[in-house]
């Protein structure tokens, strides 16, 4: 990905604070190191630092197994997914971490919610 630009501390918090979008970051130790976004309001702080499984519920976590292993191994770089949770319809995204050499960081989870746009002219 191409980027450009300098940020100071400060853009960074606004930009997570305002962004239309969820997002967690979990190193490439499975560990929870940071969240942002109105999907993560329930969640405790106290999941900062633990286990990522220990923020989802156990019927998910033999499919998050194998979706890290995927991301881990290279066999892919993003697994694109519908979930459907009490607050309606989510875009999920999972986005494997790489550094300069390839090597597997981590894991950044990206959480849209999925809305009907009501669009002029469409019937």
């Amino acid at each position: 990905m191409t980027q450009a630009g300098d940020l100071k501390p400060e853009q960074l918090a606004l930009l997570f604070t305002h962004m239309p979008v969820g997002f967690s970051v979990a190193d490439e130790d499975d560990v929870v190191r940071f969240w942002a976004g109105d999907t993560f309001s329930g969640c405790s702080p106290k999941l900062i630092g633990r286990d990522l499984f220990a923020g989802h519920p156990k019927r998910a976590h033999a499919a998050m197994k194998a979706l890290l292993a995927d991301l881990r191994s290279g066999a892919k770089d993003q697994v694109d997914t519908i979930e459907h949770t009490s607050l309606g319809e989510e875009r999920i995204i999972y986005t494997a971490l790489r550094d300069a050499d390839g090597a597997y960081r981590g894991v950044v989870e990206t959480v849209l919610p999925v809305e009907r746009v009501d669009r002029p002219g469409a019937e």
